[in-house]
């Protein structure tokens, strides 16, 4: 019996074999990464007791925390096969063992039109975990709201296997995506053995400079599949929607001043996967975060943030009387930059931070300092 090729795919098949320039192989490798550690001075969290003594009552106690962390020791590997065509893998060494975040060929047939295949950090979710990497961060770590909405639409470590066209126009960028929609390491074949024809994470996203110094960006993905049997558990279906919006500012208006705001939302309507519906039958997240930054040189800079992360009650089997789950954070920075020319070659973050969790407001704070070399060509 002939079997079709899906549109998507041969889309991408026809375009690569129709329009891809002819080269003469040129093969160059490039190696570089970056560490970045982290001496945590004091990390307070309070948590909750599930009981005293033989009573079942909810209490609170508070974990004391401090020392050194290697948060982040990673190493790119870059070939360059051509003008069009090249291969890039990103692994990351702080743990037991090495373990692949990246690992995909590119085929760049126009600047504004970059086809790439492999596990990917995708385009179809928050701009801080689809196009904000690790070494930029401005400060010890990302908001809470932007990990957790990555992690519930399917991502794991924001990355997923698939395929992503990109490319940018002037100061318009476009990506849009097609993945498994499981994460990291997740086979079609392997790990996934069974799923309805169609399924799947597709998305993407767009970032405007509409005037110089003054930029607002979006993405909007949907993860649906049906009759899906991923190692051996299953059938079952998954059906989330996210989207975001952002602003960012640089010296538009206020000199040396710096501005990002970025608001997400995300609703699931299955139980499979890691999520409790509330009694509406639906999952939903939102937040945003809100930072601002002042260069007081090139080198010093001083910053702040603020970010809210809420939930409905009853996602989290929490008793359906408390009116919802959130938490927020404020955080506090200043960080120095040492520069070798133009290229960036070391930073340091010293970070003061402090919020709380509901519903029953559990307090949170960490003063920790990092220190990040980079090495990337």
């Amino acid at each position: 019996m002939k079997r079709k090729l899906s549109a998507p795919l041969t889309t991408l098949l026809a375009t690569l074999f129709l329009f891809v320039p002819a080269a003469q192989a040129q093969l160059s490798v490039d190696v570089g990464g970056y560490l970045q550690s982290w001496y945590i001075a004091n990390q307070s969290t309070e948590v909750v007791t599930t009981s005293q003594g033989m009573l079942p009552v909810l209490g609170t106690e508070t974990i004391e925390t401090q020392g050194f962390r290697l948060r982040r020791a990673r190493i790119l590997t870059r070939a360059n096969i051509n003008d069009t065509f090249s291969v890039t893998s990103w692994i990351e060494l702080a743990g037991t063992s090495p373990s692949l975040l990246c690992f995909y060929a590119d085929a760049r047939i126009r600047p504004w039109f970059i086809v790439r295949v492999g596990q990917i950090m995708m385009p179809g979710q928050s701009w801080d975990t689809a196009n904000n990497a690790s070494s930029w961060l401005l400060f010890y770590d990302r908001a809470p709201i932007t990990t957790k909405l990555s992690n519930v639409m399917g991502y794991s470590a924001f990355r997923d296997l698939g395929v992503m066209i990109h490319g940018r126009h002037g100061s318009f960028y476009y990506a849009v995506q097609a993945g498994n929609g499981a994460g990291r390491f997740v086979q079609a074949g392997s790990n996934i053995t069974e799923r309805k024809p169609g399924g799947g994470l597709y998305g993407g996203r767009f970032d405007w400079e509409i005037v110089e110094g003054l930029t607002i960006g979006s993405h909007f993905a949907t993860n649906q599949q049906r009759g899906v049997v991923q190692g051996g558990v299953g059938p079952y279906d998954i059906n989330r929607t996210s989207y975001s919006f952002r602003v960012a500012t640089d010296s538009f208006g206020l000199d040396r001043v710096f501005t990002h705001v970025e608001y997400m939302s995300l609703t699931g309507k299955d139980d499979s996967r890691g999520i409790t519906l509330n009694q509406d039958g639906e999952y939903n997240l939102h937040g945003f975060y809100a930072q601002i930054g002042y260069r007081l040189t090139r080198e010093w800079h001083v910053l702040g943030r603020y970010d809210e992360m809420v939930q409905k009650p009853g996602q989290v089997g929490i008793n359906l009387d408390y009116d919802r789950i959130f938490s927020n954070n404020y955080l506090f920075g200043i960080s120095r930059y040492i520069f070798d020319g133009n290229r960036e070659i070391m930073r340091a973050h010293l970070n003061y931070g402090f919020g709380q969790s509901g519903p029953m407001d559990l307090d949170n704070s960490i003063i920790v300092l990092v220190f990040q070399l980079r090495f990337i060509p």
